[in-house]
């Protein structure tokens, strides 16, 4: 048996040696030349297999014994004699293994996993070969090491038999390692599963090469080994290659049928039209709700400028409606529409949780774990219930929605991680409902600079109404009483036209388009014929229609951005400026009041008090009695009386007024 295993292990070296010396031979002879700055050579599996198919399967079954002969191979015709030790790493395997399914039967064997990287631990050196001194007669002894954690030491001394040694550790021989830990694509989860995770342990060059939220496929050994503490065994892949998939929603593997259904569903003139009744159908109403989610999941174009400016073709939605009205259930329908997604509700989510938790590996260091908005990279993060978030965990969002980063800094680690994905956010009034006689805006509880980085606002009013309330309840019914429900497109195929379309579609914008939006930019904000009027919207608003403009065009498959693209953003932008935005005493919109901060008609209000205060100061020895001011506001101003209070009691708050005694007010 030893012979025949000796026998074939020369076999291999000697069809390695062919290999190398024809297939290979000019990556071979680089290689060689740019060692040892370089120590690897990447062989295509499916090259190795048609030079010598026996020797490719013997690679996955016995993978140790065949990737040691090709180094020695590699050794054998080094024509630069330099003994180079060549890593030598396969890639592109057949076999792509879910993770899930990667169990017991596969150990031993070599594995190829498609994952996404959720921890990287310290980089430590690991002993590879232990010189050991004899405590004897000080011979020296080198003994290679196993990967494990237990030191081997010499069984005897050659020289005086003696059985005590001392390890050298200067003398000894070491080689970077780091252990990772990724999980299964995120596309690959069926509702309610846990991700399957899997230990990665990394040496030489393939250390520091994964970070956080990288999608990657991983070519290795499954390994196992058994746990000091418990005394279990866990299964572990020793890496041998890490290929990057860089990849959007493109894991969605289309076939030339599936492809030819997606390009006839391209040209129907009512394509648009059908993908918005195909979004969350078990929800009767809500047109342009589905149209801007509709939007979302398809995205507009990102673009990274020449000054390395990267702007983001990810659009972000916020619904903020009354209990009851099936925002949680919109939520959830994207987040198994859209190809890469995730779910995650406000109460039971933190900042880490969203960001990345710094977290102790098994010797004590500190490594990151990626959390949501970094998982969810290149695909849709939905967050539930975003009022209920503690204000500290809602502010991890901030940078993720303008930027697309996550900058982490804790426990000594400092990191920015990408986290390229849309958000749909789904909130609840301040006070349970909204209240139709106060300003909408005033009623959303999230501060402004997260409500101004939402490129849509959707406010949702639950209104009884006859002929409303009988449909919804028809249709209610219908569902619950046929247990089905009609699509125009099955959700299957409308995901992988969504994929399709984010992989192949990149809409540049026409001369028409852009003389739609640049009219709507500026006839809006120029609109009001006073000097100091309100400002109806920004320039942020504008980027916002341009992404809409694009996903609208992606929609169709075009690869032009033209001007109905155009109206249909400004239509939809229009829709929630006019909920949002609207001041209630001017009757105009009012890019302020959008984003959760004072109108203008309310800032005038201020202004009036203020001066009002003043000249009263003047008149009263320094302190204005507030009666007095109450009546002047009225007669004079035409504010009423619960309003200047309303007005007084916050600039008190805001330390611009204070009380020396009650009844009278002194400007600060």
């Amino acid at each position: 048996m030893m012979m025949n295993s000796t026998t074939k292990s020369q076999t291999s070296i000697a069809r390695f040696e062919e290999f190398f010396a024809t297939t290979y031979k000019d990556d071979v002879f680089n290689i060689l030349e740019k060692y040892p700055d370089e120590r690897s050579l990447t062989v295509d599996y499916q090259a190795l297999e048609i030079f010598d198919p026996d020797l490719a399967d013997l690679l996955i079954e016995k993978p140790e014994e065949v990737i040691d002969a090709a180094q020695i191979a590699i050794k054998n015709i080094d024509p630069l004699v330099k003994d180079a030790d060549i890593n030598i790493r396969f890639a592109n395997l057949s076999n792509v293994i879910p993770l899930k399914t990667l169990l017991s039967k596969y150990i031993g064997t070599f594995v190829a996993a498609d994952g996404i990287v959720r921890k990287t631990d310290e980089i430590r050196p690991r002993i590879e070969t232990g010189v050991f001194e004899c405590r004897g007669c000080m011979r020296l002894h080198e003994v290679e090491q196993s990967s494990g954690n237990r030191i081997i030491e010499p069984s005897l001394c050659s020289e005086c038999g003696g059985r005590s040694f001392r390890l050298l550790q200067e003398e000894s021989k070491y080689i970077d390692t780091q252990t990772a830990r990724m999980q299964e694509p995120l596309e690959n989860l069926s509702g309610g599963t846990e991700p399957k995770q899997m230990l990665m342990v990394l040496e030489d060059d393939l250390v520091d090469k994964l970070n956080p939220g990288d999608k990657v496929r991983i070519t290795g050994t499954l390994r196992t080994f058994r746990e000091e503490r418990s005394g279990k065994f866990k299964n572990y892949i020793y890496v041998n290659h890490i290929e990057p998939l860089e990849q959007e929603f493109e894991e969605i593997q289309l076939s030339e049928e599936d492809e030819e259904k997606i390009i006839e569903l391209s040209k129907d003139p009512n394509i648009h039209e059908k993908i918005i009744r195909s979004t969350a159908p078990s929800i009767r109403g809500y047109r342009e709700v589905k149209e801007a989610i509709a939007l979302q999941l398809f995205g507009g174009a990102a673009k990274q400028l020449e000054d390395e400016t990267k702007l983001r073709g990810d659009i972000h939605i916020l619904i903020v409606g009354d209990p009851g009205i099936g925002k949680s259930q919109i939520l959830k329908y994207v987040s198994r529409l859209a190809p890469r997604s995730i779910y995650t509700s406000g109460k039971g989510t933190t900042g880490a949780g969203l960001t990345a938790a710094a977290v102790r590996d098994e010797l004590g260091g500190w490594s990151l774990e990626a959390g949501a908005l970094v998982l969810g990279d290149q695909g849709n993060v939905c967050v539930d219930e975003l009022d209920k978030m503690r204000a500290e965990d809602r502010s991890a969002l901030h940078e993720a929605l303008e930027q697309q980063t996550v900058s982490i800094a804790k426990a000594g680690i400092m990191a920015t991680l990408n986290s390229r994905c849309s958000v749909l956010a789904a909130a609840n009034p301040k006070f349970g409902r909204f209240d139709r006689f106060k300003v909408l805006a005033e009623q959303i509880d999230l501060p402004a600079p997260i409500i101004s980085r939402f490129d849509l606002i959707f406010v949702i009013e639950d209104k009884p109404s006859r002929e409303g309330d009988t449909k919804l309840a028809e249709h209610i019914l219908k569902i619950h009483k046929e247990n089905t429900v009609e699509y125009e497109i099955e959700p299957e195929l409308l995901r992988k036209y969504i994929a399709y379309a984010r992989k192949t579609a990149n809409p540049v914008l026409t001369d028409e388009a852009n003389k739609v939006l640049q009219e709507f930019y500026v006839n809006t904000r120029n609109s009001n014929a006073e000097e100091q009027g309100p400002i109806p919207i920004t320039a942020r608003n504008l980027e916002a229609i341009i992404r809409l403009a694009e996903a609208s065009a992606k929609i169709k498959l075009k690869d032009t951005v033209d001007k109905e693209d155009a109206e249909t953003a400004v239509r939809l932008q229009m829709a929630c400026l006019k909920e949002v935005g609207v001041d209630p005493e001017t009757g105009e919109i009012d890019a302020d009041i959008v984003s959760g901060g004072t109108g203008k008609s309310e800032r005038d209000k201020i202004r009036v008090v203020t001066d009002e205060i003043k000249l009263l100061e003047e008149e009263y020895a320094g302190n204005a009695p507030l009666n007095v001011l109450l009546s002047n506001m009225s007669e004079k101003h035409g504010v009423s009386e619960d309003k200047t209070e309303q007005i007084v009691k916050n600039l008190v708050q805001k330390g611009v007024l204070y009380q020396p005694i009650t009844g009278y007010f002194r400007l600060v």
